[in-house]
């Protein structure tokens, strides 16, 4: 019997996932370039996913991007490749990240954000947007922990290129080939190594070969080939273009991920061990049962999460405001000015 189950992605859609995470999405927009304002040349229509476009405005209007919306129970990890993402939240905290950074954010007991995209550059090439955005479960205790994010620049985010050059890891989560990443956010799943929760990008020349690692006993693990024309694993396995491919028992032996496809191939690779408690979810609110989650709409009702102290809810910053992240009564903290964290090899 397969170790493998394969199924078909479609990208920009969400893709199915395995305990401890709830969601995943591959976000590949290709902007044109902004207007003066930072703007799209059309307007969106309030719900624009069109998977057959070369871009989605989702929720925005002229800036395409996610107006204020409410969170409980779970936390949103944001993994940037190219692009610029605005982020405004009920905290009073505010930010411009994007091009390699990761931002962390646990929604716990409540939060309101918006995360818009506002088109910087006026070159003709336009403005790539390319990020994945995940959701983690939080377990039953941490589920009403206060919401707070963590922000790693993209100069101290984990990569290592293989002896060969053909292939690129970047290490988001966890640990791969000895190469740990930066710590989680503190209320995380995965702030506990023995959750064995990972989460890495591959990024394959064509020909090259990479070997995943067993994982801890009792991980699920899932990966999904989001570019390229197709891989095989362990020389008999053939995944074509645009799937995900379940693990049955990740534990069980290492697994060679070889790019056959004749094009650059990039996967992303989440893994964990599940919660493994009852999940219940309406709309953003991820709870354990029905009256938590009835709890959770009364709540943000009578509190909005503590309002929003922006003045639109779809905030975005000047064009010529470069990354920072602004955490309320802190000092405005920007990226650092050199290369840090593990850049090796394997």
């Amino acid at each position: 019997m397969s170790r493998f189950t394969i199924r078909t992605i479609n990208v920009p859609t969400p893709m199915a996932t395995q305990d401890p995470f709830l969601f995943a999405v591959y976000h590949k927009d290709q902007y044109p370039a902004g207007d003066d304002k930072m703007q799209a040349p059309r307007r969106g229509n309030g719900s624009d996913f069109d998977t057959s476009k070369l871009y989605r405005m989702y929720h925005g209007d002229r800036i395409p991007g996610f107006p204020q919306h409410p969170h409980r129970g779970f936390e949103t990890i944001t993994c940037t490749i190219e692009g610029t993402i605005d982020h405004t939240d009920s905290l009073g905290c505010g930010g411009r990240y994007g091009n390699g950074d990761l931002q962390w954010m646990t929604a716990g007991k409540g939060i309101v954000h918006g995360e818009m995209f506002p088109l910087v550059s006026k070159a003709p090439e336009g403005n790539l947007n390319r990020f994945f955005q995940l959701w983690i479960n939080l377990p039953s205790k941490s589920k009403m922990v206060p919401p707070n994010q963590l922000m790693h620049w993209s100069e101290r985010v984990t990569r290592f290129t293989t002896a060969d050059t053909k292939t690129r890891a970047t290490v988001w989560a966890g640990n791969l080939h000895g190469h740990k990443a930066l710590d989680p956010i503190k209320d995380s799943w995965a702030n506990n190594p023995v959750n064995d929760v990972n989460i890495w990008f591959l990024q394959l020349q064509a020909g090259a070969k990479f070997v995943l690692p067993k994982s801890a006993q009792g991980s699920n693990r899932t990966f999904y080939l989001v570019e390229g024309n197709g891989i095989t694993l362990d020389e008999t396995t053939k995944v074509p273009a645009s799937s995900m491919v379940e693990f049955k028992n990740a534990s069980e032996a290492d697994v060679t991920v070889e790019n056959t496809g004749g094009k650059d191939a990039e996967i992303l690779v989440l893994q964990g061990k599940p919660i493994g408690e009852p999940v219940v979810q309406h709309g953003p609110f991820v709870m354990n049962t029905r009256e938590e989650i009835m709890q959770a709409f009364t709540d943000y009702r009578t509190t909005q999460f503590g309002g929003w102290p922006w003045p639109e809810d779809a905030m975005v910053f000047p064009r010529e405001k470069g990354r920072f992240l602004s955490l309320k009564g802190q000092p405005e903290e920007l990226p650092p000015a050199k290369k840090g964290g593990d850049h090796g090899e394997l």
